[in-house]
């Protein structure tokens, strides 16, 4: 199946780029977006990158597919494309690659693959066939007018498929992180260069002296509004979130109704360089929210099998003291399946809607908070888990 205006030249030269994202801002054209952009081969001496990847961080995967509905990030390597989802192995049209930017024109459900995915049937429509979606993130690619005024910081949201983060304020410099569409993150500075380009300066958690700049058209600043309390007229006592284990879901309740559900994927078990079990299962019981911060430097694991070093991860709370929690997810598309490092992993604007109603309240100029006062207890949600 084709689409007009994607022809497959044009399809495979995104694939040797890469990139996705999703958001809503204020939107400016890539015109200013790209204010000072220079020729293909004027752009970086030294791309680097943790991941080494072709991308061009100039480049506009709208205008490239000519505005598609959607976008899709891959977050996998060697994803086929495929003419007939029901001839998988007989009809690839090619193979996508970690951090490469497909259009996405709709969505099919037809059989699963098999070897692990048989919870997921969907498959995106991306013109010049279909992919599986479980390794394909949706998003789109926003660019925002930069904030003239930093302040005391604010927060900020990646609005593109992919910012790299750069050492230095400025194109020509090593990058290191690759920022996904919906990471989250607190803007500390603003410098720009001598061609007007503007970069932030993001804080890093984890490392607070870290030098980390990102071009300031990328990141949406986040209103205040978007943390305000959902349902702050319900009595604490009467929300409450439950966690099915066995089917994959999280649902609120208010009243014992309801109100909200979502898909997840819970902890799971992984192999070390010997071939021992390392077992990550999220904890079953009763529990009560610990701990929430709108964003968090995630890292961890127990050999060079399953490392883990995820910046900006979104909307985090947690309900253990060892660090289990609901946050969002751009580093996979693939829910209703366990597999994660005991964290409930959801769609970041699921775990957003869940930061937001749960209780203890918390305002937007709040880094990280913890529940320590018993009355605070008392009211934080309950969070049972089967």
């Amino acid at each position: 199946m084709h689409h007009q205006g994607i022809s497959r030249r044009t399809a495979l030269k995104a694939g040797a780029l890469t990139a996705a994202s999703l958001i809503t801002g204020r939107a400016v054209p890539r015109a200013l977006a790209q204010e000072g952009g220079e020729s293909d081969d004027e752009q970086l001496a030294n791309p680097g990158g943790r991941v080494r990847v072709q991308y061009d961080e100039l480049q506009s995967f709208n205008e490239l597919y000519n505005y598609p509905p959607l976008l899709g990030r891959a977050e996998a390597w060697r994803i086929p494309i495929v003419e007939d989802p029901g001839r998988y192995n007989e009809t690839i049209v090619r193979l996508v690659n970690y951090s490469d930017v497909v259009p996405i024109y709709g969505a099919i459900r037809h059989e699963a693959l098999r070897w692990g995915y048989e919870h997921n049937d969907v498959w995106f429509d991306v013109g010049e066939g279909y992919i599986h979606s479980s390794w394909i993130v949706p998003c789109y690619e926003i660019f925002n007018e930069p904030e003239e005024v930093i302040g005391d910081g604010f927060w900020g949201e990646i609005t593109v498929p992919t910012s790299w983060q750069h050492w230095e304020p400025k194109l020509k410099s090593t990058r290191y992180y690759d920022f996904a569409y919906g990471a989250v993150f607190r803007v500390i500075d603003r410098k720009d260069e001598e061609n007007g380009r503007a970069w932030y300066k993001l804080f890093d958690d984890a490392k607070p002296g870290a030098s980390w700049w990102v071009q300031a058209t990328h990141v949406r600043r986040i209103d205040e509004r978007e943390f305000a309390p959902i349902s702050p007229d319900v009595p604490p006592e009467e929300k409450r979130i439950e966690v099915d284990l066995d089917n994959q879901v999280v649902t609120c309740y208010e009243y014992d109704h309801p109100v909200f559900s979502a898909r997840c994927a819970t902890g799971t078990a992984f192999r070390d360089e010997q071939g021992r079990r390392l077992d990550f299962f999220t904890p079953r019981g009763e529990f009560r929210v610990w701990h929430k911060r709108p964003s968090r430097r995630m890292t961890g694991g127990e050999s060079s099998n399953d490392r883990y070093d995820l910046p900006g991860v979104p909307w985090c709370t947690f309900f253990t003291a060892s660090g289990v929690a609901f946050h969002g997810t751009y580093w996979h598309n693939d829910y209703g399946k366990p597999r994660s490092h005991g964290c409930v992993n959801l769609t970041p604007e699921a775990a957003k809607w869940i930061y937001r109603w749960v209780e203890p309240y918390t305002g937007h100029d709040v880094e990280a908070y913890f529940v320590k006062e018993p009355e605070e207890r008392e009211i934080a949600t309950r969070i049972v888990v089967f």
